[in-house]
C-alpha cells in the first residue's frame, strides 16, 4: 500500500480507539449498578459521579495489571478460555429470552413505532422470537459439548487453576438466578403470583395494566441522589 508509514500508526490508533470504546460500556454497567443498588451508601463517601467513575476505572486498571506481568499471558489465556464462550453465550441466551419473550416483541415493536413512526416487519419479529434464541442456545450447547481444559501451547493448567477459571466464569452467571430469587422473595403474594409479578417488565407501556410497584424505571432513585448532590 502507498504511504505505509501512515497506515501502520493509523491501524494501531484504530485499535486503541476500539479498546477505549469497548471500555465505556463495561465501565458504565458497573457504575450504573453501583448507583442503582448502593446510591445512598456511596454518596456518603463519594460526592460526585465523576469520582465514582474514577474509582471504578482505578479498580479495573488494578485488576488488569496481572495480565501484563511476565506470566500475564497464562492469566490472560485462563480468563479468556473461561469467560469468552460459555458464560458469554449463557448471558446472551437469557438476555434474548428476557427481551424477546418476557418484555415481549409487541412492546419492542411499539417502542420502534414511537421512535421511527413505523413498526418492525415480520422478518425481524421471527428473528427475535425464534432464530436468535435458537441460534444462541445451539452455540451454548456446542461450546459445552466441545469443552476442553484450558491450555497454552504445551502448558496444561493445574486443577486449581481450572477451578479459578470456572469461578471467574460463574461470577457473571450466578447473578441471574440470584436476581430471580431476590425478585421473587421481595414480592408479595403466593409463589405463583410472585413469579408472575417478577416476569412483568419494569416499564409497562400499557398504562392501564401497569403495576405501580413496577413503574420505577422513569425515576431511578440513585440518579436523583447523584443529581441533587452534584
Amino acid at each position: 500500500m502507498p504511504v505505509h508509514q501512515l497506515w501502520a500508526p493509523l491501524f494501531f490508533f484504530m485499535l486503541l480507539c476500539l479498546g477505549l470504546d469497548s471500555q465505556f460500556a463495561t465501565a458504565e454497567v458497573a457504575i450504573t449498578f453501583i448507583k442503582d443498588e448502593f446510591g445512598p451508601q456511596v454518596l456518603r463517601f463519594i460526592k460526585r459521579e465523576e469520582l465514582l467513575t474514577l474509582a471504578v476505572c482505578i479498580v479495573g486498571f488494578a485488576l488488569g495489571i496481572p495480565h501484563v506481568t511476565q506470566g500475564g499471558i497464562y492469566v490472560f489465556q485462563l480468563m479468556d478460555h473461561y469467560t469468552a464462550v460459555v458464560s458469554l453465550m449463557f448471558l446472551a441466551f437469557f438476555e434474548v429470552v428476557a427481551v424477546c419473550w418476557i418484555f415481549g416483541v409487541p412492546r419492542i415493536c411499539l417502542m420502534i413505532t414511537r421512535m421511527l413512526g413505523k413498526t418492525a416487519n415480520i422478518y425481524f419479529r421471527v428473528c427475535w422470537v425464534l432464530l436468535c434464541p435458537v441460534l444462541v442456545l445451539c452455540i451454548l450447547i456446542a461450546s459445552i459439548v466441545q469443552y476442553t481444559p484450558a491450555h497454552y501451547e504445551t502448558y496444561i493448567y493445574p486443577k486449581w487453576a481450572e477451578g479459578v477459571g470456572w469461578g471467574v466464569s460463574l461470577v457473571s452467571i450466578v447473578w441471574i438466578p440470584i436476581g430471580a430469587i431476590h425478585e421473587i422473595c421481595s414480592t408479595k403474594g403466593s409463589f405463583l403470583q410472585r413469579v408472575k409479578t417478577a416476569m412483568i417488565p419494569t416499564l409497562d407501556l400499557d398504562a392501564d395494566y401497569a403495576l405501580p410497584e413496577k413503574q420505577i424505571i422513569d425515576n431511578p432513585p440513585a440518579e436523583n441522589l447523584m443529581t441533587s448532590v452534584a
